[in-house]
């Protein structure tokens, strides 16, 4: 199957896929796939299968569509990973290797060419194969160490060996693992600082006996405190340091600290030393440490940065699943009901919103309508919903279901599954097309607004508290009437609450003056127009909250 895959814009992680003979692509909620862009036209672009091919076409819009960064003027035939850019919305198109099979039939061929004159070949080297580096040093080469362009060699494979490791632990233990060849210690330890805490913990311990580590407190405090690297030599002799107990307890012959510093902060520390008398660390052993330590500082950021880049990314991904979850829980299209036109969409203002809307089936014809708003975004928010979705869905099909009823057996249930401070705010209503009534009861939303054919509007507040906090609330309900002419709207204060650039609001009234104004229109029509103000209004301002439409007409 061929989809499209939002790749950036306030719709990115989403996956559409392209399942109509035609797919429309634009800003109206009129189109099969809704772009929430203000530089895509409100009917931008169109995807047609014809024969296993998909054509796009750009349908006069005001900036064109993009095909692989080339503005294109006439029908196009899309190709597996083409890029399509409407607006400031990139997207890309896929399609199934079966399919691509099935669909492009073409050989590909490739012309190898010799040219002997593009000149004579001197020296191949591959870059496959590297000779495998050694830090082994014994004790009858360690003279080496005292020569600066060995020293800078070790260093430099270092380097090398080091900065593509991207697993912290993995890193970590790598550049024990080099000391212990190259410098030869007795005992080693990494010191890290944890975020939390402040603390600096051992992340990595190594000793060539099995045994308990204990390390000088004093010389790892000083090593952080002055930001330098520190050598002990003959510890137990050092006069600076014969009132510390750690070190005369451990008989430390040698002992060096080293800083991990990075924008002028201490992070963590390396320390090693030695116990042996055949090993006495020097001017040369500490100028390599600090130099290893200077290379693993930038390392370990750089693992550490990448560590929260895959988990941002899988966090990312798990709300680009989340909000694919809830899109797909939203009805598909709006519903035909005798005598009434309906029109509906929901524009979430991240990846995973907190508004929601549905419309139930219910027995002899009639309908149940409900549009809810979740105290919060994200994960949470779409797990509330999903909940709530499925408990209307159950108690509203029970024999003898009032609305009052349904609403509180919802909050009942919704307050066991709630934990804080997070709540629903929701209208439920039944829509009789033989009465042409609608009986409803609000739990703390946003009033509807209901206006008579003679263009009277009234709000419907008649319900209770909202759900998720109290479970033995009470609701009341009340049935209204819906002649021919009237008009029928329910929102979520993300509309209202809308602020253009200068932080002014959209607004109530502004809202009753344009359904005002439009009533005769069409359902269809009308909240195209209102979305086409609202759009208007806030320009270049951020969507702070979502925004769900509901419009009902009766016919």
């Amino acid at each position: 199957m061929a989809r499209l895959v939002i790749d950036s814009g306030i719709d990115s992680g989403m996956v559409y896929p392209l399942t109509e003979d035609i797919t429309t692509l634009g800003r109206s909620p009129s189109n099969s796939i809704q772009i929430i862009d203000r530089k895509v036209s409100r009917f931008h672009t169109e995807i047609q299968r014809m024969n296993n091919q998909y054509i796009l076409r750009d349908l006069g819009s005001k900036n064109g569509t993009y095909i692989n960064d080339q503005l294109i003027t006439e029908p196009y035939t899309l190709q597996n990973n083409d890029k399509i850019r409407i607006g400031d919305t990139v997207m890309y198109f896929e399609i199934e290797a079966k399919e691509e099979e099935e669909r492009d039939t073409t050989t590909r061929s490739v012309r190898l060419v010799s040219e002997p004159e593009w000149g004579e070949e001197k020296q191949a080297i591959s870059v496959l194969s590297k000779p495998e580096l050694s830090y082994k040093v014994d004790s009858s080469t360690t003279e080496l160490l005292k020569d600066s362009t060995h020293r800078l060699e070790i260093l430099y494979q270092v380097g090398e060996t080091i900065c593509s490791i991207l697993d912290v632990n993995t890193l970590l233990n790598k550049i024990m693992e080099i000391l212990f060849n190259v410098i030869q210690p007795d005992r080693g330890c990494i010191l890290l600082k944890d975020e939390k805490t402040g603390q600096f913990v051992p992340r990595v311990v190594k000793t060539r006996e099995e045994e308990e580590i204990s390390i000088s407190q004093h010389i790892v405090e000083r090593c952080i405190q002055e930001k330098v690297s520190i050598l002990v030599s003959d510890a137990t002799s050092d006069q600076r340091f014969k009132e510390v107990d750690s070190v005369i307890m451990e008989r430390i012959r040698s002992a060096m600290c080293s800083p991990l510093v990075f924008k002028n902060e201490v992070f963590g520390v390396i320390y090693v030393d030695t116990r042996s008398r055949l090993i006495s660390y020097g001017q040369e052993e500490l100028e390599l440490l600090t130099g290893v330590s200077n290379q693993a500082a930038m390392a370990i950021v750089n693992a550490r940065l990448h560590e929260r880049l895959v988990e941002q990314s899988k966090l990312e991904k798990e709300l680009e699943i989340a909000r694919t979850i809830q899109m797909n829980l939203l009805p598909r299209s709006d519903p035909e009901i005798e005598n009434f036109e309906v029109a509906a969409t929901s524009i979430p203002a991240k990846k995973v919103g907190g508004d929601y809307y549905d419309f139930l089936e219910l027995p002899q014809g009639q309908w149940g309508v409900a549009v809810g708003d979740v105290s919060g975004k994200g994960v949470p928010a779409a797990i509330l919903i999903a909940t709530v979705r499925a408990l209307l869905k159950s108690e509203s099909t029970r024999p003898r279901a009032s609305v009052t009823s349904v609403v509180s057996k919802v909050n009942i249930l919704t307050c066991h599954d709630v934990t804080g401070n997070i709540f629903i705010t929701l209208v439920y209503g039944v829509l009789n097309p033989h009465t042409r009534s609608f009986e409803y009861t609000n739990a703390g939303h946003c009033p509807p607004l209901l206006f008579d054919p003679q263009g009277n509007v009234r709000s419907l507040s008649v319900g209770g508290f909202f759900m998720g906090l109290m479970e033995n609330t009470e609701y009341r309900k009340e049935v209204v009437k819906l002649p021919p002419g009237s008009v029928l709207v329910i929102y979520s204060d993300g509309l209202v609450d809308t602020m253009d650039v200068a932080g002014n609001f959209f607004g109530l009234e502004r809202l009753k003056k344009i359904i005002s104004e439009n009533r005769t229109k069409s359902a269809t029509e009308l909240r195209d127009i209102i979305l086409h103000q609202l759009d208007e209004f806030r320009g270049e301002a951020e969507v702070f909250d979502d925004m769900t439409l509901v419009v009902i007409k009766s016919l």
